[in-house]
């Protein structure tokens, strides 16, 4: 005698399969997620132009900004703290696909960030 339909024999099962929603939510949430980290690294990219970044790709940086010192270092860690919030905000959502996009990705444009040569790191 056993009893199939207890909450605890569905437990498993329902934590690593989804419904059709919620996969095609995830799907939808990281296509975002993503979206809204290549408009957060062009926009840092953006505003290190003018006087911080040196790279021969870039447009001329003009003269160095003194006060933009720690600029790079600044979204390097601004990077990774958004990384920390949107994983930690998937996960709770059981969203895997997204956590692992913002994994992958913010780590990734954080390593970009880091490795441009500066006025102060060239």
């Amino acid at each position: 005698m056993t009893d199939q339909n207890t909450a605890s024999d569905r437990f498993p099962q329902r934590i690593l399969r989804r419904s059709p929603e919620h996969r095609r939510a995830d799907g939808i949430t990281c296509a975002l997620f993503v979206a809204v980290d290549a408009l957060l690294v062009a926009g840092i990219l953006l505003l290190g132009t003018e006087g911080v970044f040196t790279e021969d790709w870039m447009p001329y940086p003009g003269m160095m900004d003194s006060t933009a010192f720690s600029y790079q270092h600044d979204c390097v860690l601004f990077l990774y703290r958004v990384e920390a919030v949107s994983v930690g905000l998937a996960i709770a959502c059981r969203l895997w696909i997204t956590a692992g996009a913002q994994l992958v990705v913010l780590t990734s444009a954080a390593a970009f960030i880091a490795s441009l040569s500066t006025y102060w790191n060239p």
